[in-house]
């Protein structure tokens, strides 16, 4: 997945016109696959907040606040698993077997 966002990222950028010097797209790639998973907006943004970078300062038109929120809005609209994800349901056959196993039951 790793390369999926990095490569969303750079062509965001790119699209955008934004000096990327230090490959700031790389890192958050890194940082979003490693760290977004069980992490609210708020706690993700510090980790996005940590990154170091030039980024910004080849940039400087944008606000970094406002530019991580927007950024990760992106990603996880494009990214971002559903809370109800399959590995939190039980498959329909295991359920089959279940049943069948409880009504195989001799007293």
């Amino acid at each position: 997945m790793i390369f999926s966002v990095q490569r969303f990222l750079e062509d965001y950028l790119t699209g955008r016109g934004y000096n990327d010097p230090d490959q700031y797209s790389i890192a958050l790639a890194t940082a979003y696959s490693r760290n977004r998973a069980g992490r609210t907006d708020a706690s993700f943004l510090g980790v996005m907040r940590k990154l170091r970078t030039s980024f910004f300062r080849a940039n400087p038109d944008l606000s970094r606040p406002e530019f991580e929120r927007s950024i990760l809005s992106r990603l996880d609209g494009r990214f971002k698993k559903k809370e109800y994800s399959s590995r939190h349901r039980q498959s329909p056959q295991r359920l089959k077997h279940q049943a069948h196993a409880s009504t195989n039951v001799t007293a």
